[in-house]
Order: C-alpha cells, then structure tokens, then sequence
C-alpha cells in the first residue's frame, strides 16, 4: 500500500491510497467467494455458479463491494501512516482509470496553532460576599413561594397584589377573535406590563361583576394577529383570592423542613456563597476563555463547524414548541437558528482546541475513576441507579465527551490557579 499526503490549507490533509494489485485481487476474490454461496440463478445449482456468470450478473455489485471492502480494511491503517486524527468524517473519492486501485481522502484536522502565555492571566472577579440583604432577600423569595391564596370576603373590590380568575372573550367590529378568549384565566394584578389598561380596568372589580373593556394595541404588539387593533373585551370576575404570606419565624422555618430560624438563615447563607461562589468561577472562566480565544489564531473546518452547529439548532428545537410549519418556514426557521449559533459552535470549537493542547504541554489527564465518579455524580443528580447510567453513556458512546469535559474543567482548573485574579471592591 502506497500513501501520499498533501496539505492544502491549515485544516485539511489529503490522503491518496494506492493499493497493490494483488491485494485488490484477493478482496475481488473474497466478494465472489460469498456470492458464490448465495447467488440464485436459474439454470445453476446454489454453490456452483461459475464466477464468470456470477461477474455478469453482480458487476454493479462487486464494483460497489470492491470499494467498500477497500476502504474498511485499510484506511484505518493509512490514517495511522500518514498521522492523521480527522476531527469529522473523512471524505471518500474512489480513483478511476489508469489501471489504479484505490482512494483519496479528504480529513478535517486540528490545525497547527501557538498558544499564547497563559501564565498570569489579568483577570477580575468580585469577592464572595452574602449580606444580610441577600439573606434578607431570599427569606422573602421564599416566603412568596409559600403564599396562601383565600378568597376576599364577598362584595370585597379586587385590588393590587390580588389574583383573579376572570372569563373573557375579545370582538373585533362586533366579531369573537379567534384565541383571544379563556374561561379561567388568572390574572396577578400588578405584575404585568403586556395590558396595564386591561389590569387597571379589572382592579376594583368585584366577584361575579362583568364589564367591557376596549384596548387599543400597537402597531409592533407581540401578537400579529391583534397587533394594531382596537378590541372590545367581554370580562367577568369570577374569583378575587388574597394573597396571605406566612411570617418569617420559627414555624415557617419547620414548615421549610428547618429546626428554627437560625438554622434556615445559616443554610440560606451556605446556598448564597456557593451560587455567588459559582458565579465568580463562571466571570472568570469567561475572561479567561476571552483572553485565549482573542489571542490564538485557529481556523475551524467547516465540516465540523457545520455539524456543531446542526447539533445547537436540533438541541434548541427539541426544547421549542414551534407547532406544525409549513416546509418553506422550517427552512427559513433552522436557516436562522443556523445563523444564529454559528458564533458560539466556532467559539466553542476553538476553546476546545486550545484546552487540549494546554492540557497536552501540562499532562493533564483523565483517570478511569475520575470518570466513574462523574457517572455516580450524574446519577446521584438524576435520581438514576449508577449501573444505569454507566449501561447509558457506554450503549451511546458517551464516555469520550464525558472525558473530553472533564479534561477541559480540570485545564481550567489549572488556568484559574494560575491568573492573576484582581478583586473587584
């Protein structure tokens, strides 16, 4: 087997692949061979077609196999001669004429890049610091989450803070709109900026009263459908509910599952330096990230760019509820999620690229049991038994990308303890 190697930009080889002729012969011979024990055709016995019929009949075939064959049994080794890692699929074309037999292939690399000092980053990042109007604040985040909801006594107006369920429907020259109608909507007064003459018409109502509204809406209204419109509300009040908040002591703190106040402030205090803890390893993260990046030159291939970025726009999707679009609008709909995600898929790319190596001239490594307990981690957060998610991520082939994230949060690591960290006052 004879291989050549040429290099047309920083982020492709190509790899021509000359085979011998007798190795071609030997994997020709290798398709008859099984064609021979399945080929059906009339006239000849199964087993005891001649290859001369079976070149007649499965020429198409053997051609198509001949190549098949060709690539799976040696292009693996051609890659390991030429040194190439492809970083996504390799491209296959066959050669054709001139009594020669084998392929070229066209592989996306990791460019040849320097990185720049890494040591001493300038960086700046705020100083791990709860106040007691932090704490302060998430008392009462939660003390919302436990609002009791009672009704007003009868004949009582609704009034700011209160929650009522109203029925409405909307007209529009005397005609319903069609979706713009609910029989039990409930309506926050107080905390909505989308219709404040709507909520400003409703304050005061009381239970069981009915009343129109008319609402003029903008021009650039959210809703295209009513956006410009005058509409006439049909609105009826059937509930007014109070909001009663629980008071901050040491029943609430049992009731949150705490021995008493002291106890739910302390841990209250522990979440707080953590998130802010979190939030500061994240500030620096991303000035690190921005320092490299601005400071390394790496062209991305556009094959691997390309997928990365059909990997954002299909992970958006699934979270979207886009409803059923016509195949012109879900063209245009992933052409601009396409747009949109191409910068972060390059930006993510590269940082990849340049974490590996940093952590390739450091001897970052990932063990085996780093990698088992992530998994038990993962499990853990998931509420899942550790043998199933281990069965998971090898059935997928997910243990590289765990590996791979795991390298690059450990070089982080590396690179934190190495910036030069400013505190913000």
């Amino acid at each position: 087997m004879k291989v050549e190697i040429e290099s047309p930009d920083r982020v492709r080889k190509n790899i021509e692949v000359i085979l011998e002729e007798a190795k071609v012969d030997e994997l020709r011979e290798s398709i008859y061979q099984e064609l021979k024990k399945s080929a059906k055709i009339k006239g000849f016995r199964p087993g005891k077609v001649p290859k001369s019929v079976i070149q007649a009949y499965y020429k198409d075939f053997v051609d198509g196999e001949l190549k098949r064959k060709m690539v799976e049994e040696t292009m693996e080794e051609a890659l390991t001669e030429a040194d190439v890692k492809p970083v996504s699929e390799p491209r296959i074309d066959f050669l054709e004429g001139d009594d020669r037999y084998g392929y070229k292939i066209e592989c996306e690399i990791v460019p040849e890049f320097e990185l720049p000092t890494y040591e001493g980053i300038e960086v700046e990042a705020e100083k791990v610091r709860v106040t007691d109007e932090d704490v302060a604040g998430r008392l009462e985040t939660m003390r919302q989450m436990h609002t009791e909801m009672i009704d007003r006594p009868e004949g009582e107006a609704a009034r700011k803070g209160d929650v009522v369920m109203l029925r409405y429907e909307a007209f529009h020259d005397g005609k319903p709109v069609e979706g713009v109608k609910a029989d039990a909507y409930p309506l926050d007064l107080g905390t909505s900026d989308l219709m404040p003459e709507f909520e400003a018409a409703v304050t005061g109502m009381k239970a069981g009263e009915e009343k129109e509204v008319e609402i003029n809406f903008a021009a650039d209204y959210p809703d295209k459908n009513i956006a410009g419109k005058t509409l006439l509300f049909k609105v009826q009040v059937k509930e007014v509910k109070e909001k009663k908040l629980p008071e901050l002591g040491d029943e609430f703190a049992k009731d949150v599952g705490f021995e008493d106040m002291d106890k739910l402030r302390s841990e209250v205090t522990k979440d707080l330096e953590k998130a802010k803890e979190a939030q500061r390893k994240d500030a620096i993260t991303e000035q690190l990230a921005n320092f490299l990046l601005a400071n390394t030159d790496i062209p991305v291939p556009a094959r691997l760019l390309a997928r990365r970025v059909e990997m954002l726009v299909q992970e958006a999707r699934s979270r979207m509820k886009t409803g059923v679009l016509s195949d012109e609008q879900d063209r245009s709909f992933n052409a601009a999620l396409q747009k949109e995600y191409e910068p972060e898929a390059e930006k993510r790319i590269r940082m990849g690229m340049i974490l590996a190596k940093i952590a390739d001239r450091e001897g970052i490594r990932v063990e085996e049991y780093e990698t088992d307990e992530r998994l038990k981690r993962i499990a853990e957060e998931t509420k899942r038994a550790y043998d199933y998610i281990k069965e998971f991520y090898d059935k997928y082939d997910l243990k590289s990308n765990l590996r791979e994230s795991i390298l690059h949060e450990k070089t982080i690591g590396l690179l934190m303890e190495k910036a030069a960290v400013k505190e913000k006052e």
